[in-house]
């Protein structure tokens, strides 16, 4: 087994203005979407009413640990994103607020580690 050679400087770059405790944010997909919905057709089978309730969000961020201490599955989950695609209170936000859904940990030989969060959030749970 070979030891790593470390020269030079690293540099990690991440989204700007996106902020996760103890890590650097290299990329996110945040999806808002009702998690109750209801339609109603007429005798041609053409939809005439729909009814969306209960506003969901799961965000997943792919990012780059800074300290060994990731958040585990269960726990409070908090980002801070660039546009206001979050509906932590059903009102449009740039900040998501939920829980940890799924933690996922990804190493390379190219490139640092990674770890991706996915995590839900309604908005009538706070």
């Amino acid at each position: 087994m070979c030891a790593a050679v470390v020269q030079g400087i690293s540099a990690i770059y991440g989204i700007g203005n996106t902020t996760v405790s103890n890590a650097v944010c290299q990329s996110y997909t945040n999806d808002g979407e009702f998690n109750n919905e209801a339609t109603i057709v007429d005798e041609d089978g053409l939809t005439i009413t729909w009814r969306g309730d209960d506003r969901k969000t799961q965000i997943t961020v792919e990012m780059i640990a800074k300290t060994t201490s990731m958040p585990v599955l269960g726990d409070p989950f908090s980002v801070t994103i660039n546009t206001a695609a979050s509906y932590p209170s059903g009102a449009a936000s740039t900040t998501f607020s939920g829980w940890v859904q799924k933690v996922s940990d990804r190493g390379n030989n190219k490139g640092f580690s990674s770890i991706t969060v996915t995590a839900i959030g309604y908005e009538a749970v706070v």
